[in-house]
């Protein structure tokens, strides 16, 4: 085994740093329970691209932690619902604008075990289906739904599959 130097180790945290301070890691969570998807509305002072808008559950990857840890996290802080994450439905990049940091995401499919989500930081979150998610949420989610070949069979399926 090799053996690292301290300026090795130096220069690992400093590329990490790097990466840190270049692109962020968003864990997104299309939750169903029962044919319906849960979404949530972002409170309109949070000076955030998507603020007053409704979106699809998500947030930050925290340094050190595994993604489906982060989801099932920031999923509970926000609704306080223990998700069950099923699988990963898409990876993609994204940047806003010139002004935010490029983020990778990761979308997953996760379910509910009820219908009783809490609002914690957001301002409202609501219970629809599946064929109603580009109608409600922000211009470039529902662009990103209707384009993105997984996420838009993903939906398709949901619509299709029967309620029990």
């Amino acid at each position: 085994m090799q053996q690292q130097t301290k300026s090795s180790l130096i220069k690992t945290t400093d590329s990490f740093n790097m990466a840190e301070d270049k692109f962020r890691v968003i864990v997104k969570a299309l939750i169903t329970y029962r044919g319906e998807v849960l979404i949530g509305k972002k409170k309109p002072d949070n000076d955030h691209p998507m603020d007053g808008e409704w979106h699809i559950l998500n947030g930050y990857l925290e340094k050190g932690e595994q993604v489906e840890e982060a989801i099932t996290r920031e999923i509970k802080e926000k609704t306080g619902l223990e998700i069950e994450v099923h699988q990963t439905i898409d990876v993609m990049s994204s940047t806003w604008d010139s002004s935010q940091k490029d983020t990778l995401q990761i979308v997953f499919h996760c379910e509910a075990p009820s219908k009783d989500a809490k609002s914690n930081g957001l301002e409202e979150v609501k219970w629809i289906k599946p064929s109603e998610i580009t109608e409600y949420v922000h211009s470039k989610e529902a662009e990103r739904l209707e384009k993105r070949e997984e996420q838009y069979n993903f939906i398709e399926k949901l619509d299709k599959m029967p309620v029990f």
